[in-house]
This record gives C-alpha cells, structure tokens and sequence, in this order.
C-alpha cells in the first residue's frame, strides 16, 4: 500500500499550511531508562549494559519510544470558537513564532532483540525501526502561506525551510567486557538499511523579494533539496509524496540504500555507585542509492503577474496560465545521483546511588547532536522499589525552552516479564493540547535464567 499525497496550485491555505508542518519523517530523547541499568531497554544507550542484565537469556520484545517538539507553538493556541465549535485557525500562527522555529519527531519502534549474560563477556543482537525528522522554518515563511506576500511588497524576505529527516532499520551487534571486576566496556556495530529520506542541508536559502509595481517577483535561490523514496516530482503542478508503508516489514531491512554506524560505552559498579558513559551512531551513515531524486534551485529569477502568494491559495481561483508561467521560471533542476546522509550522535554520561535498600537517586546529562539544532538535556531522577516487583519514580529534566520539566517512570517484574513505561514530560499526559513537547517510552522483555539473591538469616540472640 502506498499513499500519494499530490499538490496542486489550487488548494485552501490551511491545508499547505498544514502539509507544510506536518509531512516530515518522523532516536527519541530519554532522560530515564538509561539509568535502569538492569534493562533491556537501557543497552540501546549503552552497549556496556549487556554485562548487567537480571537473566542469563534475556528476550527483548516491542516497544516504542517517541518524543515530539514544536517550538513556539501548542494545539489550543491555534484554536478559536466559532458559533460553539473549536476549529484550526491557522492565521494565529504567524503571531506565535520567533524569527526561526524548529519543529522535530524523533520515533523508535523496537521489534525483537536478544541477549547473552556470561561472566565476563555478554552479547547483544536487535533489529528496530527509527525515524527521525528535523526541521527550522522561518516565520516569513509561515506568514507567506497564511497571509500572502502583499503584506511584504517592496520588502525581500528569507522563506527557506531548512529539514533533514529519514527512515531506516537498524540490526544491531554488540558485546560487553568486564575489563575489571567492576567496570565493564561495550562496543556495538549497526547495520542501517534506508526506507526512505529527505534534506536540504543547513545553510540552503531563498530570498523573495516583492516588487512594489505589478507584484513582480524576484527569487535568489541557493537551496538544495536531496530525496530517496519520498518525492514524485513530475513539475510544479504534479507533486507527489509517496511514502509506501509495506517497506516497514521487516523483509525489507536489507536494501540498496545501507550504512553502518557504531556505539561504544563504559560502565562501573562500585557498591551503592554506579557510573556510565557512552557514545551512540558514531560515524553514523547511509548511503542513499536508490529511488533517488536531488532538486537544486540556483541563481535570481523573476517572475510578473498577479499577486500569486497571495491569491494562489484561495478556493475559487485557478491559475493555469500563471502556473505555467511559474513552471518556466522556477522549476528546479533535477538530477539521480547518490548522496550520504549523517545519523546525529548522541553522547551522554550518568550516574546512580542507592540511599537505602529502596530508594536510588539518579544523574543523567545528554547531548544530541542533531544537524540542524544541536541540543543538551539534564536530569534528576529518583525512583523507589515499593515491592520487588514494582519501582516507581520522578524526574526533574531541564532542555531547551523548557528548564523545568516533570517525568515519572514505573518499572515492574512480573515473573520473567519485564515491563517499562516513562514519560519526561508529566503535565503533557494532562494538558495534551497546551503542551509543545510529548514524550512517551514503553518496553517489555524477558528475563531467564534469574539468579535468586541469598537472604542473610537473622541472628537471633
């Protein structure tokens, strides 16, 4: 099944606009299960984990972890009541965002995975789904598809959007050693096969200008737009986004367009302290070969006639003729060849302390380097074992544009079953529609081969 989503010149706003924001692709951020040192979730951060899983075999089952940032803007800031009904209203946008505004989703879909505890080497094999997609507009540009550019007559205006997203499977290897009898050092090689990808780079640009007789337009171009899998261009008039969700099953993970990528990690165990550090999608890489489409837009044109920004959007009008004008001046050069894409690296370093028997205390610091917007994330944890099976707790995470988050997490073992959930952003299981950040984690695994702690008897005297 494929679905073909075609542009045309004559389109409501909202529905541009909406494309505009929303058709990206899809690592996820997670300032908690790394810390759960014991789980099959916290090896993907750190391949040193292998070495201390709770079983002998350990099954990792599906999961998913997803996380979602639209800067500057929430759901209900773009509402307003209309004869009692709420509806999209898409022309508060521009009064909302900052000179440039990002807009991200980072998804994780983890199929089947197993591991191997020895007593001093421990291996690990996963296959998951990622997709990650980043994107940095700017306002004149939100303002250009909302309100039409007669609002920028005589002015020239920056309107590039700046995006690199894509989709790939990852098969994943790695082992972990104890060099000591406490520190222990793991390394993991990836085996990335693309599903589908699309970026322009981080310094493309496209100045529009609005000439102050006729609507005259003037566009300095110097943006390139690199695609495999994602785009059916067949001219200005006949776009098409073809994204096939077939290829997601899993006889699809070896295809033409492949990489590899690397993780290394340390860990150390030193009583009620436990440290790590790792280093996640270094030298990260695919080479895209297949279904590949580059558009490169170049040098001034200029085009005269109607006000088309502004006009262009709404029901009533066609503009075939102009259309075909437009085709003429601004139509992109096209060309197949193979291009690279880098995975954005992840490093991050933690640490745990046992207060009690019950209660541990944790430290997370992470750095995301992304290709757009590079970002650092802290965090606080402090989570309590009300009964073996069950262990609750709070985080305090502090990101950009948000120094004073709220997450909880819940880790429980029923028999073998290994059940995780957590969330970094509290409020937003609450308030939804107020919020610009979500981020949910959920994961399951088996544990087999369990070693029962010896309960020291109690002297009596």
């Amino acid at each position: 099944m494929s679905i073909t989503l075609p542009c045309s010149f004559n389109i409501h706003r909202t529905c541009v606009l909406a494309l505009m924001l929303f058709c990206g692709t899809l690592s996820a951020q997670d300032l908690t299960v790394p810390l759960f040192s014991d789980s099959w979730q916290a090896t993907f951060s750190n391949p040193a984990l292998y070495g201390q899983a709770k079983g002998r075999l350990t099954v990792g089952l599906p999961g998913v972890s997803n996380d979602l940032y639209a800067e500057n803007v929430t759901y209900n800031e773009l509402l307003e009541t209309e004869d009692g009904t709420r509806v999209l209203d898409l022309n508060q946008l521009p009064g909302l965002l900052g000179q440039r505004n990002e807009l991200r989703d980072d998804f994780s879909l983890e199929t089947l995975g197993v591991g191997l505890r020895g007593d001093r080497f421990s291996l690990g094999l996963y296959h998951r789904l990622r997709a990650g997609g980043q994107a940095d507009y700017p306002k004149t540009l939100a303002q250009l598809v909302v309100q039409g550019n007669a609002q920028f007559i005589g002015q020239t205006v920056e309107i590039a959007p700046l995006i690199a997203g894509s989709s790939y499977h990852e098969v994943g290897l790695g082992g972990s050693m104890a060099v000591t009898e406490n520190i222990h050092f793991g390394a993991r090689i990836k085996y990335l096969s693309g599903i589908a990808d699309a970026r322009t780079g981080t310094s493309g640009s496209l100045l529009l200008t609005t000439g102050e007789e006729n609507y005259a337009l003037t566009l300095e171009q110097d943006l390139t737009l690199n695609t495999a899998g994602t785009v059916d261009y067949n001219g200005l008039d006949d776009v098409g986004i073809n994204y096939d969700f077939n290829r997601i099953k899993t006889d699809n993970i070896f295809s033409e367009n492949n990489g590899v990528a690397f993780d290394l990690g340390l860990f150390a165990s030193f009583g009620k302290v436990r440290l790590q550090a790792a280093a996640n999608d270094l030298g990260g890489k695919i080479n895209w070969t297949n279904d590949v489409t580059s558009f490169r837009l170049a040098g001034t044109d200029e085009f005269s006639g109607l006000d088309i920004l502004a006009q262009v959007l709404e029901d009533s009008l066609s503009f075939v003729d102009a259309l075909d004008s437009l085709q003429l001046t601004f139509e992109p050069t096209e060309d197949n060849s193979p291009y690279d894409s880098k995975l954005s690296a992840t490093y991050l370093v933690g640490g745990e302390y046992d207060f009690t028997d019950r209660l541990t205390g944790g430290l997370l610091l992470v750095h995301y380097r992304r290709p757009l917007n590079s970002e650092t994330a802290f965090a606080l944890s402090a989570r309590y074992r009300i009964v073996d099976e069950l262990t609750v707790g709070l985080n305090y995470n502090a990101r950009k544009d948000a120094t004073a988050n709220f997450g909880a997490h819940v880790y429980a073992h029923l028999g073998p079953v290994n059940l995780i959930a957590s969330t970094d952003n509290l409020l937003t299981v609450f308030r939804q529609k107020d919020s610009s950040r979500a981020g949910l984690r959920l994961g399951a695994s088996l544990s087999i081969g369990v070693e029962k702690e010896e309960k020291v008897p109690e002297t009596v005297n």
